[in-house]
C-alpha cells in the first residue's frame, strides 16, 4: 500500500503538570528533509525526535512543532536568590552613608540578578515520557492521514493503468490488421503498374509484405509496456516506499509510447498512442505526491 507525502498528525501528553503538544506536517519534497522546532527548554530532544521522524518518514519535507506548557510556572521553574550576590550589594550599601539602612522586599527583587527563576533540575526527565509519548500519538495520526490519502491515489492509479493495458490490447490487436494492410495495399499497388493480365507471386508479395510491415512493428514495445505496467501495480502494492521507483518505471513507460508513437503508421495507433501519453501524465502527476 502506498502513501501520500501530504499529511497532518497531532499528538498531545499531559502529566505531573506538564503537557507537550507535537504536531507534524508533511509536504512533497524529492528527498526526505526534516526540521524540529521545540523551546529552548527542552531543545535537548532535537536530534533524538528527528531520529524517530527519520525511521518513520521514507520521503519529503517535515515540519514537526513542539510546544510545552505547565498548569503553572512552579511547574517548570524554582526561584533562585543568589544569597552571595545580595550579601554583596548589602555590603556595598552599608559602605555608603548616603543608602537608607531600610531595605525592603521591592528592593530585593530591583537588584540585577539577585533574584530569577531556575528551570528544576528534573525538567528533563519528567519531560522525557511526555515527549516520546506525544511524538508517537502524532506519528500515528499522521500515518493514518497519509494512508488514506495514498489509498484514494492508488485507486486512481490503478485505474489508469488498467485503461492503458486496454489500449495496448487494442494497439496487438491491430498488428495484424496493419500486415494485411501492407499486402493489400502491395498487391493493389503491383496489379496497378503490372494490370490483370500477368500473375503476381503471392508469397513474393507477402515477403515484401511482411518485410515493409516490420519496419514500423510495434509488438516489441506493447510486450515491453506491459511489462512495466506490471511492474508498475507490483510496486504500488508493495509495503515498501515506492515513489522513486514507480517515478523510474515511468519513464521506462514513456519510453515505450514515444516508440509507439514513432513507429505507428495508422490513425488508430497514433490515437491509442496520445490516450496512453495522456493517461502516463496524469499518472506522473499523482505519483509526485507518492512517498
Amino acid at each position: 500500500m502506498i502513501r501520500s507525502m501530504t499529511g497532518y498528525g497531532e499528538g498531545i501528553a499531559h502529566n505531573d503538570g506538564l503537557s507537550v503538544t507535537v504536531a507534524i506536517r508533511t509536504v512533497n519534497s524529492r528527498f526526505l528533509d526534516i526540521s524540529v522546532r521545540l523551546p529552548e527548554l527542552i531543545s535537548v530532544f532535537e536530534q533524538s525526535v528527528s531520529e524517530t521522524l527519520r525511521k518513520a518518514v521514507a520521503r519529503g519535507k517535515v515540519s514537526t512543532n513542539i510546544t510545552l506548557t505547565a498548569d503553572n510556572k512552579t511547574d517548570i521553574f524554582d526561584v533562585f536568590l543568589d544569597k552571595s550576590l545580595l550579601e554583596k550589594y548589602l555590603s556595598v550599601f552599608a559602605e555608603n552613608d548616603s543608602i537608607s539602612d531600610n531595605i525592603t522586599v521591592s528592593d530585593v527583587v530591583s537588584l540585577p540578578e539577585v533574584l530569577s527563576l531556575k528551570v528544576k533540575d528534573n525538567l528533563i526527565e519528567r519531560a522525557s515520557p511526555l515527549i516520546e509519548s506525544a511524538v508517537e500519538s502524532a506519528l500515528k495520526s499522521l500515518d493514518e492521514m497519509r494512508c488514506a490519502e495514498g489509498k484514494a491515489i492508488e485507486k486512481d492509479l490503478l485505474g489508469r493503468i488498467e485503461d492503458i493495458e486496454k489500449k495496448l490490447f487494442e494497439l496487438s490487436k491491430l498488428l495484424d490488421t496493419d500486415r494485411e494492410a501492407y499486402l493489400q495495399k502491395l498487391r493493389e499497388r503491383m496489379a496497378e503498374i503490372l494490370g490483370n493480365e500477368i500473375e503476381i507471386d503471392e508469397s513474393r508479395l507477402a515477403q515484401e509484405a511482411a518485410m515493409l510491415a516490420s519496419k514500423s512493428d510495434i509488438a516489441e514495445e506493447i510486450t515491453r509496456l506491459k511489462s512495466h505496467t506490471n511492474q508498475f501495480r507490483h510496486a504500488i502494492q508493495s509495503e515498501a516506499a515506492a515513489g522513486s521507483k514507480l517515478k523510474f518505471i515511468l519513464q521506462e513507460c514513456n519510453r515505450e509510447a514515444d516508440t509507439i508513437g514513432a513507429k505507428g503508421n495508422s490513425t488508430r495507433v497514433a490515437e491509442l498512442t496520445i490516450e496512453i501519453k495522456e493517461q502516463l501524465e496524469r499518472i506522473r502527476e499523482q505519483v509526485q505526491n507518492v512517498e
